[in-house]
């Protein structure tokens, strides 16, 4: 999924690059082939849109550099196409190969964050729009590829203050209950790499991560007339919040309420059922103080469109989260008060 990333460091290197293997995407037009985006010793991002009919595309990371010197490098997968095929085919899909690199280079590992984190949620955890700064004429969802950054969206702002790794399952167009372009909700998708590949181990997700989030139900409407009615997601959330803790007993799961609103009161009342039949390690995190800041289809100082927050929009919507979860994590880790004696 966009947001997949790795760290590493090359030694003994002057020259190295990147290979991906595209033949999976045969049959994806140009402008849909994902995107990649890459930092060489904390330099800035370089964005690039693979090119396909080949097997292998080579992605150049760094020429002449001194090899006496580590060189770290980071690839993201920035952008994919949203389409029908997402949930069953490989057409969109980034697959790493390994590197290319001068005789005598050496590949070591980065180091870890100490933390692991998981996010599930629809377009704004995906990155559509992230990196658009105005909302221009004749601009469409996934029509320009360029536009959406899974690397720049609120979870990994979220996640580097926390100090987590973390895995970014954000889809534009799903949500908690409705079947958008044929992506099926969230309980049918959130334990599979996609229709056909479990992420669970034995019922359990390994490694369990010390966080998750849920970003989702912007998208839990159906049109009438025009005019969006929202669908009630309240039995949707408690279902699977209760198979999420069954693959994961210790993870401190965060619902975070779309910064539209929509559907607030359902995502409290299911997290408030959760909590009362004894999960106390599920929290929600209401965007009220940002609401103001999004709104439908009009742009706003945090959205293009209003609804997709921009750069300062998802630096606003990570500020809030951190803080919120900060308070939580904070409280399950205070050792309990001691008995009087």
């Amino acid at each position: 999924m966009p947001g997949a990333y790795l760290r590493c460091a090359l030694r003994n290197a002057s020259a190295a690059g990147c290979i991906v293997s595209v033949s999976p995407n045969s049959g994806c037009p140009a402008p849909s082939m994902p995107m990649v985006e890459h930092s060489v010793d904390n330099g800035p991002f370089v964005s690039i849109q693979l090119v396909g009919g080949q097997d292998e595309q080579v992605v150049p990371l760094f020429h002449g550099e001194d090899a006496a010197l580590p060189h770290q490098v980071e690839v993201f997968f920035r952008s994919a196409k949203l389409s029908r095929d997402r949930w069953t085919s490989s057409t969109y899909n980034l697959r790493l190969a390994g590197f290319a690199a001068n005789d005598g280079a050496t590949l070591s590992p980065a180091p870890r964050r100490s933390k692991n984190a998981i996010a599930f949620g629809d377009s704004i955890t995906e990155g559509v729009y992230a990196d658009l700064r105005a909302l221009e004429p004749g601009v469409v969802y996934y029509g320009n590829l360029a536009h959406n950054n899974a690397r720049t969206t609120w979870l990994s702002s979220v996640c580097a203050a926390l100090g987590c790794e973390y895995g970014q399952l954000g889809t534009g167009g799903q949500g908690m209950v409705v079947r958008h372009l044929q992506m099926p909700p969230l309980a049918e998708t959130w334990d599979h790499y996609d229709r056909d590949h479990s992420r669970l181990t034995g019922g359990r997700l390994l490694p369990q991560p010390d966080y998750a989030f849920c970003e989702m139900c912007t998208n839990d409407f159906v049109l009438e007339s025009g005019l969006p009615r929202h669908l009630d997601v309240t039995d949707a959330a408690l279902q699977w919040l209760a198979a999420f803790r069954e693959a994961c007993p210790e993870t401190l799961v965060f619902c975070i309420v779309p910064p539209l609103g929509w559907h607030a009161d359902q995502l409290a009342r299911a997290v408030s059922a959760a909590r009362a039949r004894g999960d106390t390690r599920v929290h929600l995190v209401d965007t009220a103080p940002l609401r103001h800041l999004f709104r439908q289809d009009a742009p706003t100082q945090a959205a293009c469109d209003g609804v997709h927050p921009h750069g300062h929009g998802n630096a606003l919507l990570a500020a809030l989260v951190t803080a919120e979860v900060q308070k939580q994590i904070d409280a399950h880790e205070e050792p309990p008060p001691r008995a009087p004696r």
